[in-house]
């Protein structure tokens, strides 16, 4: 992992005060006027602070979208002091459409938001900018790259992350060096100590920003009359509202408050809490009712402790055996656990899988500590376990029993798992499913995860790693096994764009008679055919779920598409299910369709050919493992048919 060099502010160097004055509330709903919000800032650089947090999203709504960063260049410019010690802190990752909160992670918004940064802040560089959120509808991958892009072009010099947990921030210095995190802190909301991020900040030696240090302007009249923040006040002539930000700033050296004031009063008393000294008596109290540490599986996670000397070794890459061992079997969603444990409790190891027992995945250590109490030192646990503080509560426990943990890493890729899952599916239900089928069935068959659950646990993987505490890793690839009758060749055809369009220039035919074929498809097509291949429409309908056509439009245009062709056309699978996000498995580019047309028709994978014209049809091929042709390349005069 790349670390800074150790400095309790990393990139920002020294600050007096330790503070970063936010401008969402100077930018955002209820905002004080312009010139009073500029006389706010400048009051704040007057009193020593040198750190402006601001982000593109602070504003009212998209059609002022970066005005929180134009309300930080002006009041550099009109500042009378030492611009060249201010720092803009700004963000991307969140749009505000009609004035919500929305995360788009996209590579072009980014791309695009940073520009707009660079101009709307003067800048050739920004100094540091932050991914405001993560956004469940990128993959967290493709974020990180266009970050790290964007570092190396020079457009960034400093990269930092916001509400995120500590995966998020070990998947991110793969791509670059984390130089900030940004996460709500106060004795009100510890989310960030309890999962560790705190103590993570503190191992990478990079600041740690804590926004609401206070709770929020809607919780901060709570602390008022709090009762252990009055006793202390009272002994150090301060108010509740400083005593709470000293506790803040007091977590750790590298924490700096995020305050976002918007009077005077405020902005003052929050410069003052940094000149209060709380001691060992007052942490203590504090400590009392607001803990500031990590939770145990977190801080190993972090720290991990030295693995126990006394423990039995264990070899490779050795299945089910009769020595004692505590057995992880982690992977994604739909990887093939179920068939390996099985193997597992045929040999008379206990089982402990969440999805059998119920609860939640960190339950069952309480049952793993019962089991290896009651003398079963022989115990297998098959869930997916992504994370190292997922893990560290099994390690700990087998631990303090005396007993080694073997990892066993079934390597099975999110594609293998997409197709695991639709096979699953068909075996079960006969069908692909729909969005909505699919989140009622999950209440009684866990074993369905939506498309979304196998991408989040892709993007939060942490491969497992020696200095966790295991005695042995063992990596296990996925081999697919093919049924021999599925001998096949098929011709997948996406519609839209690739074999029609439209007399009345619509991006799809609402009913049969808007249908017009493109030009050299027959011909193309009957080459295939005489090579041996079968005929399929797989096509994407999202006009279906949102109501601009119906059903029967859909079906009477696909027929009408196949009579132009005059060709045999085996079957019309088409997804009526919305575009974003995606919520079923038969939506290109997942690959359901092509699955079930394989496993109906006797298909070979090897010998699937897809044309499109979109994106989504490459993705497609590629999730299965087609050959994929573009239309206007496959459907040119020159094209030839067959393999």
């Amino acid at each position: 992992m790349n670390v800074p060099t150790h400095q309790p502010f990393g990139i920002f160097g020294q600050l007096n005060p330790p503070l970063a004055l936010g401008l969402l509330r100077l930018s955002t709903e209820g905002r004080p006027s312009r010139d009073d919000a500029i006389a706010l800032i400048h009051l704040a650089f007057d009193q020593g602070i040198r750190l402006l947090d601001t982000a593109d999203s602070y504003c009212l709504d998209n059609s002022e979208f970066h005005y929180g960063e134009t309300l930080a260049k002006q009041a550099i410019d009109l500042w009378h002091g030492p611009k060249e010690d201010i720092r803009v802190i700004t963000k991307a990752g969140l749009v505000r459409p009609s004035g919500k909160w929305i995360p788009n992670g996209s590579p072009k918004h980014i791309r695009q938001s940073v520009d707009a940064s660079l101009r709307e802040l003067g800048s050739e560089q920004l100094f540091l900018l932050q991914l405001h959120a993560k956004d469940s509808r990128v993959p967290f991958e493709e974020t990180l790259a266009v970050l790290a892009e964007l570092q190396k072009t020079g457009k960034v010099l400093h990269l930092g992350l916001c509400n995120v947990g500590p995966s998020e921030v070990r998947q991110a210095a793969r791509h670059f060096t984390v130089a900030s995190l940004q996460c709500e802190l106060s004795i009100l909301a510890r989310k960030s100590a309890s999962d560790g991020m705190l103590l993570l900040s503190k191992e990478l030696g990079i600041p740690f920003l804590a926004y609401r240090p206070l709770g929020g302007y809607a919780k901060v009249e709570k602390l008022e009359k709090n009762k252990v923040l009055v006793p202390l006040s009272k002994r150090h002539n301060a108010t509740p509202f400083e005593v709470a930000l000293a506790a803040v700033r007091s977590c750790g050296d590298n924490v700096i408050p995020l305050v976002g004031a918007t009077k005077t009063t405020s902005l003052l008393s929050s410069i003052q809490a940094t000149k209060l000294v709380l001691d060992i008596s007052d942490r203590t109290a504090l400590s009392i009712k607001y803990s500031f540490d990590a939770d145990p599986d977190a801080a190993a996670a972090i720290q991990p402790p030295t693995k126990p000397s006394a423990l039995a070794s264990l070899l490779p890459d050795q299945g089910p055996s009769d020595s004692p061992e505590v057995v992880l079997l982690m992977g994604i969603q739909g990887a093939g656990k179920t068939e390996l444990v099985q193997s597992y409790v045929d040999k008379g190891y206990a089982r402990l899988n969440r999805d059998v027992i119920g609860g939640k995945v960190d339950d069952l250590n309480g049952h793993l500590e019962k089991l290896l109490a009651e003398g079963h030192k022989r115990v297998v646990l098959d869930n997916t376990y992504p994370t190292r503080v997922s893990r560290a509560g099994v390690i700990r426990i087998a631990h303090q029993a005396g007993v080694p943990v073997r990892c066993r890493f079934l390597q099975t890729s999110i594609e293998d798992a997409r197709i695991n899952v639709v096979l699953r599916t068909l075996d079960r239900y006969g069908k692909l499913l729909g969005p909505a089928d699919m989140k009622e069935l999950t209440k009684q068959d866990p074993n369905l995860p939506p498309p979304i659950a196998l991408q989040r646990w892709h993007d939060s993987l942490e491969r497992p790693e020696w200095d966790e505490g295991f005695s042995a890793i063992d990596s296990i690839a996925f081999v697919r096994r093919v049924p021999a009758e599925h001998t096949g060749k098929g011709l997948l055809l996406d519609v839209d764009g690739t074999l029609r369009t439209t007399l009345s220039g619509e991006i799809y035919p609402r009913h049969a008679d808007d249908v017009m074929l493109l030009p050299n498809r027959r011909e193309t097509l009957t080459r295939w055919i005489e090579d041996g291949y079968s005929l399929f429409f797989v096509s994407n309908q999202s006009g279906i779920s949102s109501g601009k056509l119906s059903q029967a439009d859909a079906n009477g245009a696909f027929q009408r598409t196949i009579d132009l062709l005059g060709l045999p056309v085996q079957e019309v699978c088409y997804c009526p299910h919305p575009a974003f996000p995606v919520g079923c498995f038969c939506r290109k580019p997942m690959p359901g369709m092509a699955i079930y047309l394989s496993r109906k028709y006797k298909l070979d994978m090897a010998q699937l050919v897809m044309v499109g014209d979109m994106d989504s049809d490459a993705g497609f091929a590629r999730s299965i493992g087609a050959r994929y042709f573009d239309a206007s390349v496959f459907f040119a005069d020159s094209a030839s048919g067959g393999a």
